[in-house]
């Protein structure tokens, strides 16, 4: 929507409103709004930082990334794997305790329920992407997004999770769409119908000079028919303490509240035969969209006139069958997925005077609603032979709904002392709503056959040839009616409508090198894709922008090793990687404000990466370093007839060219209750929020340090912890909006320092 500018007398950047935070949450008609300006990671090696407290030199951890279950040590691509077990001793329970000690992963918090992870660099922009995203999230291999903006990025808390993966590179061939920088999958714990099981969890912490937060979590595990039939329960319950000041309400205002609910119901009647269904519910409200307006008012400090909630949840249901076969495994899945966000904002000061001399706020409420339908069939061959294969088929289905009217009290009399009453009345609806109706829908599918052949050969090699043959449709429609559609097209009422499909074919080859379990070398070639979108921009014949994106697509040429040396008390894990980035989907602005989908050429990713564990001779001591080299970067001078938009060699949106960190960790098994210290450092380099913005993020260092101590009781084992987040209280810039003015600013920083103490206990 734009302001007229006889009835708006108001500056550009107010005109824009929602626009603001477009990237951060979307408009109604996507595109159309303009947008202004860890903690060892478990790496896929055959020896862990997991192993600094609990295990064995030399022991793998099972993963299932390539769609089947085997060791890291076999996995020829980059995967990190983060067990539960290490979870727990670290603390970690979303997003902001993990990912950024994984290497070439970054993210970006901004509001919680909606910040999104970027690997290797793969964005043009740090916010939630108003089409589909270039990381893919999912739960037991089941997608969590969908075609199109994302309704929300489920942050699942990781209580009681057997492991979380994380797949750096496209991998598109096995796991589909939106992954064409890597994906995160959940892999959460399975009933059990061996034993009865228990566990729960109790956290306090707070900040100084802020509010106190506390935690409840608590899972059981019964076996109903011992060894065929078993439930599993997890529930729980995060309180995270606010510590915004919003000037216009009060202190703490953007306390975060989050409400998770899983089960896992196992059967398996015969040997072989294996029937589950998993069911997840996870909810996050919170009070106040936590940006600062650093420049005007101060870290920490906003003024608005309400509180900015933030409401989102995910619901899943899945029913699984896992059957034994003479010559192969047959996997059989399928899902229901249903997602939800609720917001309201007040963009008072980016819509100024809507209308002259009428002074009163202006609210921009927004709901959104997706609704998924996920398929998958696959026979994954017995891995008895020097000859594997594995073959599959998945169907996608999504349907999408966003409406987000624009609220001024007191509009009506205002217009109808300009056009009239009569006209008044059909621009406003109930006597403030003035975008009415402000619907945006979408419907998408994804049809897809895939496979992967294995040969090992001269006893040392193996080569792997791939494909994923792809079908994708998308179907969108938006209305727009009232004041808004009076001024974008000169009628009551418009809607548009818009259709993108696309079939092709990716490709995928690796060969392995591995004379020993000391040794394992790669070289991997893969692709990815992700789904194109319509426009539905305002129409302005001066200028002219296309009718939405096609898939964009990229190669990635990897090569890497695992090497054990010193009876694998040093660990090595060195990755070189190249991505080819083409047809580049990103978001242009016309010289009006309006901004619009487009492709846009191609950009490179180029980097390195590193992870390495060192058990020292001292026992119970060991360090792990992880580090990130990246750049990646435009290949060309984007134009449009507008003129130049984005510069040759324009760093990507959350790509910083640095990234470290590095953990120190020493258990005592002779002292009392077994002690366990950890000191975790990390660096985040410099990098833009936005493509082709001047505005940048990252650049800060912080430190976590954590103590923790177990002992035995009557019924089972118990710890205790005590910790500090952001020992050195750093007001590091996570990800902002550049609005043109400090007073409209939105600048997301670091939470501040964090002190704590954890409970847990375990049957």
């Amino acid at each position: 929507m734009m302001a007229s500018s006889a009835l708006a007398q108001t500056p550009v950047a107010s005109r824009h409103a929602r626009a603001a935070r477009s990237t951060t949450r979307p408009a109604t008609h996507p595109g159309t709004r303009p947008a202004t300006q860890a903690v060892p990671g478990v790496h896929a090696g055959s020896r862990t930082p997991d192993q600094t407290v609990d295990a064995a030199p030399g022991e793998s951890i099972t993963v299932s990334a390539t769609r089947r279950r085997t060791t890291t040590h076999d996995v020829a691509n980059s995967v990190t794997v983060l067990t539960g077990k290490k979870l727990e001793q670290l603390g970690a329970q979303s997003y902001e305790d993990y990912i950024k000690l994984i290497p070439g992963a970054t993210f970006t918090p901004t509001v919680p329920g909606i910040s999104t992870i970027t690997f290797r660099g793969i964005s043009t922009t740090a916010g939630l992407d108003q089409g589909q995203g270039t990381t893919g999230y999912f739960l037991n291999d089941i997608p969590l997004t969908e075609p199109g903006f994302a309704i929300d990025i489920p942050n699942i808390d990781t209580f009681d999770v057997a492991r979380v993966e994380a797949l750096r590179g496209p991998q598109s061939t096995l796991f589909g769409s939106a992954t064409l920088g890597g994906a995160i999958d959940y892999i959460p714990n399975q009933a059990d119908a061996s034993k009865w099981d228990a566990a729960a969890q109790s956290t306090i912490d707070g900040m100084p000079g802020h509010e106190v937060g506390y935690g409840e979590k608590g899972m059981i595990n019964i076996p109903l028919i011992k060894g065929k039939l078993a439930i599993r329960g997890v529930l729980d319950y995060r309180q995270d303490p606010g510590y915004i000041t919003n000037l216009g309400v009060g202190r703490n205002t953007n306390t975060t509240y989050t409400r998770n609910a899983r089960a896992s119901v196992v059967f398996t009647p015969v040997d072989g035969t294996k029937i589950a269904y998993t069911y997840l519910g996870q909810s996050v409200q919170v009070s106040d969209d936590p940006y600062s307006e650093p420049q005007a008012l101060g870290d920490y400090t906003k003024q608005r006139g309400i509180t900015e909630r933030v409401y989102t949840q995910t619901q899943m249901h899945e029913l699984r069958l896992d059957q034994e076969l003479p010559f192969a495994t047959l996997s059989a899945m399928g899902a229901f997925l249903r997602k939800g966000q609720s917001s309201y904002w007040d963009d008072t000061p980016f819509f100024g005077q809507v209308v002259p001399g009428l002074n009163s706020p202006t609210y921009a409420p927004q709901d959104g609603d997706s609704k998924s339908m996920y398929y998958e069939v696959r026979l994954a061959s017995h891995q008895h032979s020097n000859f594997t294969w594995l073959l599959g088929a998945a169907f996608y289905e999504t349907w999408k709904r966003i409406s987000a009217p624009v609220l001024t009290p007191g509009i009506e009399p205002a217009l109808a002392g300009i056009y009239g009453s009569g006209l008044a009345s059909q621009l406003v609806s109930q006597g403030d709503d003035w975008e009415n109706p402000d619907v945006a829908k979408y419907d998408g599918t994804e049809k897809a056959i895939f496979g992967e052949m294995s040969y090992r050969f001269l006893h040392d090699f193996t080569v792997t040839g791939g494909a994923r043959v792809f079908n994708m449709s998308q179907n969108s429609s938006s209305e727009l009616g009232g004041y808004g559609a009076y001024l974008d097209y000169g009628t009551l009422y418009h809607r548009g409508a818009s259709t993108v499909s696309q079939t092709s074919a990716l490709p995928k080859f690796s060969i392995k090198y591995e004379p020993n379990r000391q040794v394992m070398a790669y070289f991997l070639l893969s692709e990815g894709y992700r789904f194109g979108a319509p426009n539905t921009n305002p129409i302005n014949p001066k200028y002219p922008t296309p009718a939405g994106t096609k898939s964009d697509s990229l190669i990635n040429y990897e090569t890497g090793a695992r090497l054990n040396f010193f009876h694998n008390h040093l660990v090595l894990e060195p990755t070189l990687y190249w991505i080819d980035w083409s047809d580049m989907q990103t978001r242009l602005s016309r010289p009006d404000g309006i901004t619009y989908g487009a492709n846009v050429g191609s950009s490179t990713s180029r980097g390195f990466e590193f992870t390495g564990t060192w058990f020292t001779p001292l026992p119970g001591l060991s360090l792990n370093v992880n580090a990130t080299y990246d750049d990646a970067h435009t290949n060309h001078t984007i134009t449009e007839a507008f003129g130049t938009v984005i510069a040759k060699g324009s760093q990507l949106a959350s790509s910083p060219k640095w990234q470290f960190s590095e953990i120190l960790s020493y258990q005592s098994n002779t002292l009392p209750l077994h002690p366990l210290f950890s000191v975790v450092h990390h660096y985040q380099g410099s990098a833009p929020g936005l493509l082709g913005n001047s505005f940048r993020i990252g650049d800060y260092n912080t430190v976590d340090i954590r103590a923790t101590g177990t002992f035995k009781t009557r019924i089972g084992t118990s710890s205790i912890s005590l910790y500090v987040n952001n020992l050195n209280n750093s007001h590091g810039v996570t990800m902002g909006y550049i609005n043109g003015a400090p007073t409209l600013d939105q600048i997301y920083l670091m939470p501040p320092r964090l002190i704590g103490m954890t409970m847990n206990w375990h049957l």
